[in-house]
């Protein structure tokens, strides 16, 4: 990338990171949201640094330490109960707010690796993790051997930008194939796993002008059409003539009513593979109860894959590699727990926790972000791969550094962003496995 595009990002960058965390454009959220409503000496700004950072910095930080915490930075003195009345249904409204503003302010990079067909790839998906269960009238969590409280985080983001589209929090049994699409953009292609597989969906997708790129559901009804009309196909019956690791390429139709017309694309899996996938099924929480049928189990001898891509757009031999790019959000996912401990939750007022949540939310939402422009840069520059949780640490231990920056001036960001371009270029590489494909050497691939 030229030394002009590079600044050009940054600055945006910079601008980004400013205007999240401008006091003037913080305070004035929190009297829009009524959080703040009249002049007090412990202001929105106060309680937007200690639910971003006082609380990452020190996840187990009592009242009295957020409090010792406000003192020592501020040089104000708030009583534990003053604090704790403060973690409010108009708080939760304003971190809410905030992550809205911090995800509508798009830093808008150019695409790590452009795609001469697919402006975006989206990829989406979902995670869930328990929590106290006394707060289980607003998060109802599935119980039985689980706690009968838990939150779903739903997640969309651009693969080609590294960019979030959207972060939706909703109670843990909300069903992922009722989610809602979102803005769709014409030339998308969105690769999400069999939660989602909704045959309306794809419709939708269709009607966008998208593409999208899924497995396909046990139990979908798979048409061919000749002169005779539509006639069903059993995969199974076919599967029985196929060798492990052949690949046929059919033109079919989805659905008894809406007939979806769709690449089909199905692999024959090797036996060890086959196995494999029917212990995993059969160990499933959700499948525990059931009992799996012959047919059930026998489809897992079968890699099928669905799409509305043409064979120029994504060839056959790469559907497979396309579809493992979905393994990115699980890489997230990771990062969220195993660095923000965003799983880890102790008792607490539930408004706390969800303010808390908002404040990690901005702090992955910034990390995102700066992982975005260094990841970039340094693909472009020498085709290696940053790694998402060398950088979330590293970003961790900086977070007294950072917090010093935003609250200061542009410069004291800039001298930030330079100091961590120093460490991550140093320590954030990811280890490339030999013979391994990262997701942009597969993106990269010419048709």
């Amino acid at each position: 990338m030229e030394p002009s595009e590079v600044l050009r990002c940054k600055n945006k960058l910079i601008e980004q990171i400013s205007k999240s965390f401008d006091k003037e454009k913080i305070e004035q959220i929190a009297f829009d949201t009524k959080f703040v409503q009249r002049e007090s000496k412990f202001t929105g700004v106060d309680f937007f640094f200690l639910c971003v950072f006082a609380h990452q910095i020190d996840s187990t930080m009592s009242l009295e330490g957020l409090c010792a915490e406000l003192l020592k930075e501020e040089g104000k003195y708030l009583c534990k109960q003053s604090l704790q009345d403060r973690y409010n249904d108009e708080g939760v409204s304003f971190m809410k707010q905030m992550v809205h503003e911090a995800l509508k302010d798009k830093i808008d990079l150019p695409p790590i690796v452009p795609h001469p067909d697919f402006g975006r790839i989206i990829l989406g998906d979902s995670t869930v993790f328990e929590l106290p269960e006394k707060f289980s009238d607003k998060y109802a969590g599935s119980g039985g051997g689980a706690s009968k409280a838990a939150v779903k985080i739903q997640y969309n983001y651009d693969l080609l930008r590294q960019d979030i589209q959207s972060i939706t929090l909703q109670k843990g049994t909300c069903s992922d194939v009722k989610q809602e699409l979102g803005i769709v953009q014409k030339n998308d292609l969105r690769i999400e796993d069999m939660g989602y597989f909704k045959l309306q969906r794809f419709e939708d997708i269709v009607k966008a002008e998208a593409y999208f790129l899924s497995r396909l559901k046990f139990g979908t009804l798979v048409y061919e059409h000749n002169e005779l009309g539509y006639q069903e196909i059993d995969l199974l019956k076919i599967q029985k003539k196929m060798k492990a690791g052949e690949r046929k390429i059919m033109k079919v139709y989805l659905g008894k009513k809406e007939k979806l017309p769709v690449r089909l694309i199905l692999e024959k899996v090797p036996v060890k593979v086959a196995d494999e996938k029917r212990r995993k099924l059969k160990t499933d929480k959700q499948n525990k109860r059931k009992n799996l049928s012959k047919r059930r189990l026998e489809f897992c001898n079968l890699n099928v894959y669905i799409t509305n891509t043409t064979e120029e757009q994504l060839p056959s031999e790469q559907v497979r590699n396309y579809y493992s790019l979905r393994w990115q959000i699980e890489l997230v996912f990771k990062a969220w727990k195993s660095v923000y401990n965003i799983d880890k939750i102790k008792p607490m007022k539930i408004q706390r926790f969800e303010c808390n949540l908002y404040g990690t939310l901005l702090l992955i939402i910034l990390t995102t972000n700066l992982l975005a422009f260094y990841k970039r840069n340094l693909y472009q520059s020498t085709k290696k791969e940053l790694s998402e949780i060398k950088m979330f640490k590293t970003l961790k231990h900086l977070l007294p550094t950072l917090k010093k920056a935003v609250t200061k001036s542009k410069k004291s960001i800039i001298k930030f962003m330079n100091l961590l371009e120093d460490i991550v270029l140093k320590t954030c590489i990811k280890q490339q496995k030999r013979n391994a494909l990262n997701p942009f050497n597969i993106i990269s691939i010419a048709p």
